[in-house]
């Protein structure tokens, strides 16, 4: 269970006698409890401290659980997690319909405490396994990114793949050291989030592959909005993170292999688009080596740029 402390976790009850119960219960074995009473301050929450696991009422004011847990399903920084539903309900037809909004599970009020522990355990750790969140995004990572991307391929939908990834990125990192790099790459993943929120339809889905290097998933009419919301809002940013004399010239001084030093351009984004709009797929891989070709030609260019293999758009 070690693996398990320290996590944190959402509880969204209208109960302030349950919210007390169950926060001190969590508490008092190492989890990080948020605790909040209504539907608005669940989705504020739930966006703002990205839990490991939420703890969601049924019966609300303003808006019911099923609702929330719908709206967190559609919100890609928040699509993945766990979510188990409270409810006061133990009608089948109430049990089905969370599971099919996106429930993971439920619980029946009232319900026994060491219950309750147990399935969060079970779920976090089916959830460490199956989510391979990245530690510094805590988008999801490979093993979910291929599940969903394949899932969508066995199913036939309409799909566009958007292979992400910086350019002149090394040089910036050998200059300013890895951990400014990792504020570079957290603020990329969250120029994805807003791009997908504003562009990607209920369907969109971002997964960091690793490194500088993510993905998006959603339907091809959505793809080039995406892509033009995500240039956009990190060429914008990107100036912030260069000292006041590197942003004025436009480039940074950097030794390269052979203690040479060169002028590396800012950082830039290069977003290379797979459809299967004219082209069929069966498997990751066979996107995945089309959009290599892709990424090499988009980050060849100077500055930020998207471009759809002309095969497939």
């Amino acid at each position: 269970m070690a693996e398990l402390l320290k996590r944190k976790l959402l509880l969204v009850d209208d109960d302030p006698l349950i919210r007390r119960v169950v926060t001190n219960s969590l508490s008092a074995i190492g989890y990080q409890v948020f605790s909040v009473g209504s539907a608005r301050e669940a989705l504020a929450s739930a966006r703002a401290n990205l839990p490991d696991l939420i703890l969601l009422d049924v019966i609300m004011p303003e808006m019911t659980g099923y609702e929330v847990c719908q709206q967190l399903r559609e919100d890609p920084q928040t699509a993945t997690l766990p979510i188990i539903m409270l409810t006061a309900m133990d009608e089948p037809e109430a049990v089905v319909k969370g599971l099919k909004i996106g429930a993971d599970d439920y619980i029946t009020k009232p319900f026994n405490i060491e219950e309750l522990i147990s399935r969060i355990e079970a779920h976090l750790r089916r959830s460490i396994r199956q989510v391979g969140a990245n530690p510094l995004t805590t988008l999801p990572g490979n093993p979910t990114i291929e599940h969903v991307l394949q899932d969508r391929l066995d199913r036939h939908q309409p799909i566009a793949v958007l292979y992400v990834d910086l350019t002149n990125f090394k040089p910036y990192n050998d200059e300013y050291g890895w951990l400014q790099g990792d504020q570079v790459i957290k603020m990329l993943s969250q120029k994805l989030i807003d791009a997908v929120r504003a562009h990607g339809g209920k369907d969109g889905f971002i997964g960091h592959i690793g490194g500088d290097d993510f993905v998006i998933l959603c339907t091809p009419e959505c793809a080039e909005p995406v892509a033009q919301n995500l240039i956009a809002g990190f060429d914008n940013a990107i100036p912030t993170f260069y000292t006041d004399k590197d942003r004025e010239r436009g480039y940074i001084n950097v030794l390269d292999r052979r203690g040479k030093r060169f002028r590396a351009p800012m950082v830039s984004v290069a977003v290379a688009i797979i459809t299967n709009r004219q082209r069929s797929y069966e498997y990751v891989g066979q996107i995945a080596s089309d959009a290599a070709e892709v990424k090499k030609y988009v980050k060849s260019l100077p500055g930020s740029h998207y471009a759809f293999d002309r095969r497939t758009k």
